[in-house]
């Protein structure tokens, strides 16, 4: 069953929309988070351009399709719980999971050196605590062994499911889970792997389906346990 969090055309600002959204996931966000999310969006426009962070062409479309979609996966979080966001690129979901939950422990793993600078100007401008970035790329591959093991491992656009599962194993503690952020052609592709993901010690632990906030569209959220 997917679960409909209903539609509106929905004409307002950036805060309003933003709080409109989250409700619809059952969080009620606070005036410091919702001006947290603010200057991340300020941010995103000004570094955008440059580093092409982002392809949406309004406030709206981010509020729903990047900020409030990043949120989808907090039910699934324990408190205090570790988190690696795997393929960070501008912050989707790690850091709109840590302005909302603090507790979370957060790594933002990337390979683009300059998105990782755009990472870090975030976490300093909204000082953020408990959450670091690591590039991945060039050198900075001999960080990723120093990174340890995580509760869960999680990604939004890191490609196939197989490909971020692989990826992903080696960062994740026994018993913990990865959780792949996936379009509406999720649970088939999830289907079609679970054989070798089985292979690989993975657990199929959720499948949930939903569909975002206003805009309707379905998204899938696949949660694989390490045996």
């Amino acid at each position: 069953m997917v679960k409909d969090f209903g539609k509106s055309p929905v004409q307002a600002d950036f805060s309003r929309l933003l709080i409109e959204g989250a409700g619809k996931l059952d969080l009620s966000l606070t005036a410091g988070q919702v001006s947290a999310f603010k200057k991340y969006l300020r941010e995103l426009r000004v570094w955008g351009e440059r580093l092409n962070l982002i392809s949406r062409g309004d406030d709206q479309e981010i509020v729903f399709k990047d900020l409030i979609d990043s949120l989808t996966v907090l039910k699934y979080l324990t408190q205090g719980a570790s988190l690696l966001d795997l393929g960070s690129g501008a912050g989707f979901p790690g850091l709109p999971l840590k302005i909302v939950r603090s507790d979370l422990r957060i790594v933002l793993l990337e390979a683009n050196r300059k998105k990782v600078y755009f990472l870090k100007n975030i976490i300093r401008l909204l000082r953020l605590e408990g959450i670091a970035v690591c590039w991945s790329g060039g050198e900075g591959k001999r960080d990723k062994g120093s990174l340890g093991v995580f509760d869960f491992v999680i990604s939004r656009a890191f490609g196939p499911l197989l490909k971020f599962s692989a990826e992903g194993l080696s960062f994740l503690k026994p018993g913990g889970f990865l959780i792949a952020m996936k379009g509406k052609k999720g649970e088939a592709e999830l289907q079609k792997d679970l054989p070798a993901l089985e292979k690989m010690g993975l657990k199929q632990a959720f499948l949930d389906r939903l569909l975002l906030p206003f805009l309707g569209h379905e998204r899938v959220l696949i949660g694989l346990r390490k045996e």
